[in-house]
């Protein structure tokens, strides 16, 4: 058997996209998703726990992100797993592991309509609305992003 390096996640943005462009021109946006699991502990007290997901989108998708989203929006978010390392101003090696999201679909309902690639509405929706499903990331599933060195977190904010 292979291997798999798979995430799925559907979450809320915790902030606005942040924008950047590396030096070669391309764009790169991160985002922050939460995801929340609500359970009921073992004395019968129901319980929630937020996880944080640090996602990195590159050129279209990137584009389309910092266009429609912002704090609160909902995604529905595909991508893998990858660490990445830097030296920070003191000269520490740091390391971070975050997502690289391969493919997105706006949940929101009000974005609607617009979509790099058009879906058929789905059964039940009294809108008719679209979703977005964002493919045009320049690269492709079984090809690693672009390296990210063109920019340096010195403290990531988990």
């Amino acid at each position: 058997m292979g291997n798999l390096n798979k995430v799925l996640l559907i979450g809320h943005l915790g902030q606005d996209p942040e924008k950047r462009v590396t030096q070669s021109g391309s764009s790169v946006v991160t985002i922050n998703l939460a995801t929340t699991e609500k359970f009921t502990d073992r004395s019968g007290a129901k319980q929630e726990k937020t996880e944080w997901h640090r996602v990195v989108f590159w050129n279209k998708q990137a584009e389309l992100i910092e266009q429609y989203c912002k704090k609160g929006s909902q995604l529905y978010i595909e991508g893998s797993l990858q660490t990445r390392e830097w030296t920070d101003k003191e000269g520490n090696k740091r390391w971070t592991t975050e997502i690289a999201g391969r493919n997105m679909q706006f949940l929101d309902s009000k974005q609607g309509g617009y979509s790099q690639e058009q879906r058929a509405p789905q059964q039940g929706s009294q809108q008719g609305s679209h979703g977005f499903q964002g493919q045009g990331s320049g690269y492709h599933d079984n090809q690693p992003p672009p390296p990210n060195n063109d920019f340096i977190d010195d403290d990531i904010p988990f």
